[in-house]
């Protein structure tokens, strides 16, 4: 019964020859073509000579003529119905967050190239302010060294003693300022540098030269004395006078004298 229900065109026509030759039709036997395959052509040749009769008539799909001449082939991809329903269904809950995430998850190119050189830009910049804030601080040292070595020479001060000074009171800050109003270096007050004709306390050479010119005064007022020279330095010549050209019994101005003199032998 199967073969009954399942037949092909083939077969279809095969039966329908073997009818016409029990009925006494009998076709030439010189075609090496089945029956069936025959009648199948002869009908489609009169189909597609009344489809070209047919002018008026547009076609809504391929015609037999053009499947005969371009067999349409088509591609198979196996699939996952499963896995695609449930992407499907995620699509539809929320259309927008599957293009929001592929797009947080792109690199941004620009953006990082940008960043790095903007980096690379403050690198630079720093490393440009320190090595100019070096520059500047090794030329204020050569100046201090060459300040010293005249101020030494000029009032015949030996050049430690002046470093060592200068340790103690600023420790070689050129803008120190103590909260009693002494300024630079040596740490002159404003009446004091006027005095010896500093016009400008934080300029390395006034100060240096003032500084060191008001130490060997010191030095001369009390007998050459360089603790008690340090002590007028430090606690002024009237205090030093007052305890008899001693040293006063002032802690500060002791500790003070000590720097003073440590430094001077550990300065080079």
């Amino acid at each position: 019964m199967a073969a009954d229900t399942h037949l092909t065109i083939k077969d279809y026509f095969d039966r329908l020859f073997a009818e016409r030759q029990a009925n006494g039709r009998h076709l030439s036997k010189t075609k090496r073509v089945s029956p069936g395959n025959r009648l199948f052509d002869q009908l489609l040749a009169s189909r597609r000579i009344q489809n070209g009769k047919s002018q008026n008539l547009k076609s809504k799909g391929l015609t037999i003529a053009d499947y005969l001449a371009n067999p349409v082939r088509g591609t198979f991809r196996k699939q996952n119905p499963l896995k695609e329903a449930i992407s499907e269904k995620k699509m539809v809950q929320n259309p927008t967050k599957s293009v929001a995430s592929a797009s947080m998850h792109q690199p941004d190119h620009k953006a990082r190239l940008f960043s790095k050189t903007q980096t690379q830009v403050s690198m630079l910049s720093r490393t440009h302010a320190s090595s100019e804030a070096g520059k500047t601080r090794e030329r204020e040292q050569q100046k201090i060294e060459k300040s010293i070595s005249k101020a030494a020479r000029k009032y015949n001060l030996p050049p430690k003693l002046i470093k060592g000074v200068i340790k103690a009171e600023s420790n070689f800050d050129i803008n120190a300022l103590s909260h009693a109003g002494a300024q630079g270096l040596m740490q002159l007050m404003p009446g004091t540098a006027k005095e010896l004709g500093v016009n400008n306390p934080f300029d390395i050479d006034q100060n240096i030269d003032g500084g060191s010119r008001y130490l060997r005064k010191m030095l001369d007022s009390f007998g050459g004395d360089v603790k008690v020279a340090l002590a007028a330095y430090n606690a002024g010549p009237g205090t030093v006078e007052k305890y008899g050209g001693n040293i006063p019994p002032y802690q500060e101005t002791e500790r003070y004298i000590d720097r003073v003199l440590r430094f001077s032998k550990e300065i080079a």
